[in-house]
């Protein structure tokens, strides 16, 4: 284990910043990036478009805001390892029985992701095995492995670097592709392999943005967030003071942005195939946003502006599912649509809203009848 012992552990109680982290992500998967971009779109002050592609995934190369989410939350499942391996140290659970714990959740998660994306299409005979919760689980795994092999801080950050520098030879030594020339959806080692290996249907065809070796690119972000918990939460022989335990992460966040931005000139930054270019600047923006929320919610103890965020991320794989799994989705479409019409505006605005506040009002229930749902 690390040198120090992780705050928080001996009282039981949740990392406030981290369940805003991933409640934050949630909001705009759940609706916040549909609303905020049809409001976009449709607003009468000019130079907004703007803000509207920033609601959605760049096509290729790029990054936008919206890209950042996904990685958002697997640093945040990151940073929850060292906490919960340390608590499950402490009740004497062995090694191996955490190793196949965080393996039996990636297989649980995989199973739920097929279920979820065939929920609608019944396609079970040419299903789609790849998934968001599949790679959230796997890439979980790889990191729970690394830090039970070695939960020391810089070692943790070396297995990152080491990944990225992996997952950059892959994709720029592959045959047809150099650093001179960009990455096409058809000649990237990540398509060869999810032709090769992946059963099923793949997304869009030659590849998948949630296939095998974007599991392993993401492992990064889980261990930037494993990393970054140590380094903010650890309790040193000196209590640091936490302006002086924040210096280091704050550095090493700005330095894999700017890396990762000066990469981009010859290795692109592509979320769709989480180039390393891409892992390094959304793992040093990951550091910076955790740091900061941390140092807001759990150090300085102001929580109330982060209410929202916190409802939505105690529950964040329900948040996710819930529209398929409870169905609701159909009856917000039919009052939405009718609200439109009922106002004479041509937008899916109602529709979006209604759905959105319906999620959010079942995942605040649960909050306040303490029910939290996870694998």
């Amino acid at each position: 284990m690390t040198s120090g012992k992780l705050a928080r552990i001996k009282s039981g109680a949740r990392v406030d910043s981290l369940d805003i982290m991933r409640g934050f992500s949630m909001f705009w998967l759940i609706g916040g990036a549909a609303i905020v971009g049809e409001l976009a779109l449709h607003s009468s002050i000019g130079g907004l478009d703007g803000l509207a592609t920033q609601m959605k995934h760049a096509s290729w190369v790029g990054l936008r805001f919206f890209d950042l989410i996904f990685p958002f939350f697997i640093f945040a499942s990151g940073a929850t390892i060292p906490y919960s391996i340390l608590r499950m140290k402490q009740k004497g659970v062995s090694n191996f029985k955490i190793a196949f714990k965080a393996l039996r959740r990636a297989l649980v998660l995989l199973f739920i992701g097929v279920m979820y994306n065939e929920w609608t299409s019944h396609n079970f005979a040419n299903p789609r095995l790849c998934s968001v919760l599949a790679q959230i689980g796997v890439s979980y795994f790889i990191c729970v492995i690394i830090y039970l092999v070695s939960p020391r801080s810089n070692r943790l950050l070396a297995s990152a670097i080491g990944i990225m520098l992996l997952i950059a030879g892959l994709q720029i030594l592959m045959p047809g592709s150099s650093l001179s020339e960009e990455i096409y959806p058809g000649n990237n080692i990540n398509s060869l392999i999810d032709s090769a290996l992946v059963p099923g249907r793949l997304l869009n065809g030659t590849f998948d943005p949630e296939g095998p070796l974007n599991w392993i690119s993401a492992s990064t972000l889980c261990l930037f967030g494993a990393w970054t918990s140590n380094q903010l939460a650890t309790t040193q022989e000196r209590n640091l003071r936490f302006r002086r335990k924040v210096i280091l992460p704050f550095v090493t966040g700005v330095m894999l942005v700017l890396v990762g931005l000066i990469a981009d000139s010859h290795y692109s930054i592509i979320k769709a195939l989480w180039t390393s270019s891409f892992c390094a600047v959304s793992g040093g923006i990951s550091i910076l946003f955790y740091s900061t929320l941390y140092g807001i919610a759990d150090v300085k103890n102001i929580k109330k502006p982060f209410y929202l965020f916190k409802v939505i991320g105690s529950n964040s794989l329900l948040a996710y599912l819930a529209t398929r799994l409870f169905g609701y989705a159909q009856f917000t479409n039919a009052l939405g649509s009718y609200a439109s019409r009922s106002f004479s505006i041509e937008t899916n605005l109602f529709v979006m809203i209604l759905t959105a506040l319906t999620t959010i009002s079942l995942l605040h229930f649960l909050y306040r009848k303490k029910i939290f749902i996870k694998v």
